[in-house]
């Protein structure tokens, strides 16, 4: 059973009771991301949730580590666009000892100066290895490309100017400013009890609003139509990215069934006709992200160099095709048996029920129950797909290309350049 409250401070707690599970999973979600920061500040929130493990005021960083370590269980925080989120899974006799340890890592983190330095060192190396790594820097490049100038393009570590200027007061202020309980929320799963676990969480967190973010604004319609890295290795890698639906979209389920026709799955065109046909790349696949107001839609693959100029031409091929003439009934009810199919099997452990539960609530204001979920996948038709098809991937495309090109691929780019784009 999911129960939510939203407490006196506007602290938001969502439980789901799993009476039988036996372990507990517990989750802080900040609606604070990349996309809030100011442009001065960008990687704030993802050095904020590097140092939140570093120490407390009364817990050192190995403390923490031998406390999770202690009882088998795992911890750890990411940062996306619109949200950071620390979690911790352990043992479901261990629930007082997560809760405590995870409020306290969110509410009262230490900011050393020294760990301010070491972990300045430790993004900057992962900054590095995020652009020196071609298949993560094709994802760089088209975002930037897909939302030019906007915060949801921008790199969610920042950049080496803005991390390199990031100071211990700055980042302490940070975390005074936006981690407050009306822009908070709890979530756990496990063989819990709602009201004892908002009992434990009252009054553990700093109450009022968070104060001074970039105020969210969409993103414009422009994209860029081609984007470019030169770079020498053993892969061209490609990836095409289109404008794309919010989270909340009501046309989301067609959206997912078109995908796994695309590039979702195994058995989809993209995977069928480029990896298992032809043999042209390893790796390559479809998927939207989206966002609070906005999303984004990518096609990938990486191939030889050789290859390359088949390859995106494929991709083009294959989305084009798409667009005229949609999808079978076959194709549907293949796709629509995996994505319910998968869903199910994503909740056989209380990590998978915490994301999902924290997750929703955090982007919708609300848990869409499984039944639901599943009768809306069902639901969707060929027609409905061929119209978020149309609406989607029918709009302005953006190309990104990063390592060794040819004068074939150019053309190629060239062309699409010439008739793509904002």
């Amino acid at each position: 059973m999911i129960q939510s409250s939203t407490l006196a401070d506007g602290l938001r707690v969502v439980t789901e009771d799993l009476p039988h599970a036996p372990s507990v999973a517990v989750g802080v979600w900040a609606q604070v991301g990349a996309r809030d920061e100011p442009d001065a500040l960008a990687g704030a929130s993802h050095f904020l949730e590097h140092l939140l493990f570093k120490g407390t005021a009364d817990r050192s960083a190995l403390e923490i580590a031998e406390a999770v370590d202690r009882v088998g269980g795992d911890m750890n925080a990411f940062t996306g666009r619109e949200v950071t989120a620390f979690y911790a899974r352990v043992p479901a006799g261990e629930l007082a000892m997560a809760v405590d340890l995870l409020a306290d890592v969110v509410v009262e983190p230490a900011f050393h100066s020294d760990d301010v330095e070491v972990e300045r060192d430790v993004i900057l190396d992962e900054l590095a290895a995020s652009l020196d790594t071609p298949d993560d820097r094709i994802h760089v490049a088209l975002t930037e490309a897909v939302f030019p100038g906007h915060p949801l393009g921008r790199e969610v570590i920042g950049s080496v100017e803005t991390v390199t200027g990031l100071d211990r007061d700055t980042i302490a202020d940070f975390h005074r400013r936006y981690y407050r309980t009306e822009d908070l929320l709890v979530a756990v799963a496990g063989p819990v009890d709602h009201e004892d676990i908002v009992r434990r969480v009252t009054d553990r967190f700093p109450s009022g609003r968070s104060d001074g973010l970039v105020a969210r604004t969409p993103p414009g319609a422009d994209v860029v139509a081609v984007t470019t890295v030169d770079r020498p290795g053993e892969q061209t890698h490609i990836a095409l990215g289109w404008r794309s639906l919010s989270s909340g979209h009501p046309d989301r389920y067609a959206l997912a069934v078109a995908n796994q026709v695309l590039g979702g799955g195994l058995s989809s065109r993209l995977f069928q006709e480029i990896r298992e046909k032809r043999g042209l790349a390893y790796s390559v696949w479809s998927s939207p992200s989206p966002a609070s107001d906005a999303g984004q839609f990518t096609a990938y693959a990486g191939t030889a160099p050789e290859q390359a100029t088949v390859v995106l031409e494929l991709l083009v091929g294959e989305v084009d095709r798409l667009l005229a003439d949609g999808i079978t009934e076959a194709e549907r009810d293949i796709a629509v048996g995996y994505l319910t199919g998968s869903l199910v099997l994503g909740l056989e452990d209380t990590g998978s029920r915490l994301g999902r539960t924290g997750g929703l609530m955090s982007a919708l204001g609300r848990v869409v129950p499984i039944d639901e979920d599943v009768a809306a996948l069902r639901a969707v038709t060929v027609d409905d797909v061929a119209a978020v098809v149309k609406r989607v991937l029918g709009g302005a495309r953006a190309v990104a290309v990063v390592g060794p090109r040819d004068d074939g691929l150019d053309r190629v780019l060239a062309a699409l350049g010439a008739t793509v784009g904002g």
